[in-house]
């Protein structure tokens, strides 16, 4: 950065980038992973594009699988563009700083979209850049259009991704659309996913789908990949495409950051606090407030849920979606909900000694907590109860009950394990204790194993039983105790 000239707009932009990928980290730990990654598609790359050396300029048999791959890459770019936007939203303090400073205004508008740009662009160009700048030392040097695409891609998704939450914005008002927003982006991280083990839910229907991978795709989907082999003119509508998707972002970007809400300010004069209810109810509110006001810990919740399909996976690995299996997947899914939940009301709780020392017994605040934790998952395993007792009304009878010993036991080992955190140490909540993650594994398989095994009437269900029992038992014995 010493070479750039203070205040320029790509000092500014580097600077930001900086800025967004140290984190929370520490910058030497991010160099040496950013250094590591960095060498394996180096590796691979070139190993690709020796195996594609003798092909042709333009792979016309391969251009199905090449914008299929697009389209997927297209789909995490807009999840990750969706993540930048809701913080530029948020950061008004920040917003008033830059356009304070003696600086345009729209250069501070411009740095911040480039900045998102290169945020969602820069993974896909460290992955495919080697390949490209390779292929082109092979022979294919019209190849070298591909990261000038994978750069026209990540515009058009961040562009895309600001069209929407404005459109949120203005259907569902700033605090309901953060959530919707939140949830969406989930929703596009989880479709990857469920694509990704399509072979083990459908087998049938994959193999039937992947012959179009293999025939050239139709206009104007095809553009997207001809651009990539460096066809003229697909290349030449993916660059303007890219143009009218900067000027979109960077028009969108100002609406967006015009509108970030500034802290509101209520005067509480005539105004009088409500009181009322039973403890419980109290404190089950106030576990469910808490968990409304904070949309990115509701994302980060499905992100990991989203996380476990490939596990939930491995329930339909015959390929056949049967009542059990889904009973089975129910109950693993529900208690693995409920763990992450039961974390946040007792082991992240942020006043802990206030409601020590509330009159209010122990039991009843644990059962208040408990309840909290406990009612999302139940609901979508009824959810899934209503879709399977259709076919079979034993398997929906057995979820919800199975659910419930899946949520109590993940709720109880929180519970006798809890370390005090912070809410927003919920994504490392596991990297403090592996044997905890491990344990928890253990348990929810045994038990969506227990009901797959209550339905077939085979008596190796008392095995199942016995496996997150003897561990449940053991982590009581060493639990946290309140005087140590």
């Amino acid at each position: 950065m010493a070479a750039l000239a203070p205040a320029s707009l790509p000092w500014l932009v580097l600077h930001d980038v900086r800025v967004r990928a140290r984190g929370q980290q520490g910058t030497l730990t991010k160099a040496v992973l950013v250094l590591v990654l960095a060498i394996l598609p180096l590796v691979v790359g070139t190993m690709l594009a020796w195996r594609w050396r003798g092909t042709a300029m333009l792979p016309v048999e391969n251009l199905g699988q090449v914008a299929a791959a697009m389209a997927a890459m297209a789909l995490v770019m807009l999840s990750s563009a969706y993540a930048h936007v809701l913080r530029m939203g948020r950061d008004r303090g920040e917003l008033e700083l830059l356009l304070s400073a003696p600086i345009p205004a729209a250069r501070a508008i411009i740095m911040r979209t480039a900045s998102i740009n290169a945020m969602v662009a820069l993974p896909f160009l460290l992955l495919t850049t080697p390949f490209f700048v390779a292929s082109a030392l092979f022979g294919h040097w019209p190849w070298l259009a591909g990261p000038l695409v994978v750069v026209a891609v990540a515009l058009a998704a961040t562009a895309t991704a600001l069209m929407i939450a404005a459109g949120l914005d203005r259907l569902m008002g700033p605090a309901r659309a953060r959530l919707a927003a939140q949830l969406t982006g989930v929703l596009l991280g989880a479709s990857m996913f469920v694509l990704g083990q399509t072979p083990n839910f459908a087998p049938q229907w994959f193999a039937a789908h992947m012959g179009a991978l293999y025939r050239p795709p139709t206009f104007p989907f095809d553009v997207p990949a001809r651009a990539l082999f460096g066809d003229p003119a697909a290349l030449m509508a993916m660059l303007a495409l890219a143009v009218l998707a900067a000027r979109a972002a960077a028009e969108l970007a100002a609406s967006r950051l015009e509108a970030a809400p500034a802290p509101v300010v209520v005067s509480r004069q005539g105004q009088s606090a409500r009181f009322g209810g039973s403890p419980l109810v109290v404190l089950f509110g106030k576990e469910w407030r808490l968990l409304r006001r904070d949309p990115e810990l509701v994302a980060q919740i499905g992100q990991q849920l989203v996380f476990m399909v490939p596990i939930v996976a491995l329930i339909f690995s015959g390929g056949t979606i049967t009542p059990g299996r889904l009973a089975a997947a129910g109950v693993f899914v529900g208690g693995a909900l409920a763990s992450s939940l039961a974390w946040l009301v007792i082991a992240a709780e942020d006043a802990p000694d206030l409601i020590a020392s509330a009159p209010v017994p122990a039991g009843q605040v644990l059962i208040a907590k408990l309840g909290a934790a406990l009612v999302p998952p139940l609901l979508l395993v009824l959810a899934v109860a209503a879709l399977v007792v259709v076919r079979q009304p034993l398997a929906a009878a057995l979820m919800l009950p199975m659910a419930l010993v899946s949520g109590l036991s993940t709720a109880a080992l929180q519970y006798w394990t809890r370390q005090p955190m912070k809410r927003s140490a919920f994504r490392q909540r596991y990297r403090s204790s592996l044997m905890m993650a491990l344990g928890e594994f253990i348990v929810l398989g045994s038990l969506a194993a227990a009901t797959q095994l209550l339905l077939a009437g085979s008596l190796w269900v008392l095995a199942a039983f016995a496996v997150p029992g003897v561990l449940l038992a053991g982590v009581w014995w060493f639990r946290v105790r309140p005087d140590g």
